[in-house]
């Protein structure tokens, strides 16, 4: 450097010689002038030298931290350059902490592990707690705060069964750092999802059962006679009841029969002689423990609202044939009998 300046000072001293001495007169240089211009010349050019100085440490410093650069000599390295950057504001430990969350090669353990001989304070992640939002998994509380799904079940000692049981709400407690990287809650979960779907078509299994029993047993209450009464009975029809009390409400508006009130109990015969097809017993719509007796040529008739009954379908039975007792079954509002006349299906006001 100190020669490039005698040299330009050189050059500039006789150039200046030639430019005020012509060829004839000589004039003498105040030396000062000279002297003048070499100080002027070193202030244009200090910036300059004062860069290429600079530059010359920063690269001295930046040769320490070459590659790999772990996350504490990141810091160091802002600690460095913060004298040549000064509007620029940045914290070692905030470099550290934002390398360690953008490197996902390496979990916080790991970081720490690496960061452990060294001298530079890593800040300590603390426990916190937090609220479950609505539709929210325990894997997705976990992925955001970078845990294992055991840790947060371990801190709040949850089940992992119990674990989709979490609502939202829920204020969890998060833990730190993790304390257990087991994957057995993977196992309990899987195994109560199966227990659950176990359980769901056991619970359908038994109501198709149920449901089959009910079918059956209805069956088996219900019993009709597939062949009708291969005689005719066209003679009048015979009362019914053993005794009566009157009758309650007669044939007609919405009524298919004619209500005889009766003890519970009271003897009923059959109304005409035929054969039995339908013996119903329970609620049977409506008309409780019923019998119906086909008499021939269309005409059958129906006891219903009985105590008991003493035939089954199939039973031919004559004029007057005990085939039940009078009750209060199915829709009833007291004792009586309900007395049907059904011609070709309809039924029709009986004539007694």
């Amino acid at each position: 450097m100190t020669s490039i300046l005698i040299c330009f000072y050189q050059k500039t001293h006789l150039r200046l010689k030639k430019l005020f001495l012509n060829s004839k007169e000589k004039y003498q240089i105040d030396k000062r002038l000279s002297l003048y211009l070499l100080f002027l010349v070193v202030i244009v050019f200090m910036p300059w030298i004062s860069e290429a100085s600079a530059n010359q440490q920063l690269y001295s410093e930046l040769k320490k931290y070459s590659e790999p650069l772990d996350p504490v000599k990141a810091g160091e390295l802002t600690s460095s350059l913060s004298k040549y950057t000064p509007g620029l504001e940045e914290k070692p430990e905030d470099v550290v902490v934002s390398m360690m969350m953008e490197n996902d090669t390496f979990t916080l353990s790991q970081q720490l592990t690496i960061n452990a001989d060294k001298s530079f304070v890593v800040p300590d992640r603390t426990e916190a707690t937090y609220e479950v939002a609505p539709g929210e998994t325990i894997a997705q509380i976990a992925e955001k705060f970078d845990l294992h799904v055991a840790s947060i079940l371990d801190a709040n000692a949850i089940k992992a069964e119990d674990s989709k049981m979490i609502k939202s709400g829920t204020v969890l407690k998060i833990p730190s750092s993790d304390t257990s990287t087991s994957s057995d809650w993977i196992v309990a979960i899987n195994a109560a999802n199966e227990a659950e779907k176990a359980a769901a078509a056991k619970k359908i299994a038994e109501a198709n059962k149920q449901r089959l029993l009910a079918k059956t047993n209805a069956a088996k209450t219900s019993k009709q006679s597939s062949s009708a009464y291969d005689g005719a009975d066209t003679g009048g029809l015979s009362f019914p009841l053993a005794s009566s009390r009157g009758v309650s409400q007669s044939f007609g508006r919405g009524h298919t029969g004619v209500d005889f009130m009766a003890n519970v109990g009271t003897p009923i015969y059959a109304a005409a002689s035929g054969k039995v097809v339908i013996t119903s017993r329970g609620w049977s719509g409506g008309y409780g423990n019923q019998i119906v007796v086909d008499h021939g040529n269309g005409r059958a008739t129906r006891y219903a609202h009985l105590s008991s009954i003493i035939v089954d379908a199939g039973d031919k039975v004559g004029r007057e044939t005990p085939i039940g007792y009078s009750g209060n079954t199915g829709r009833s509002t007291g004792p009586h009998l309900h007395f049907e006349l059904i011609i070709n299906g309809r039924p029709v006001r009986p004539s007694l």
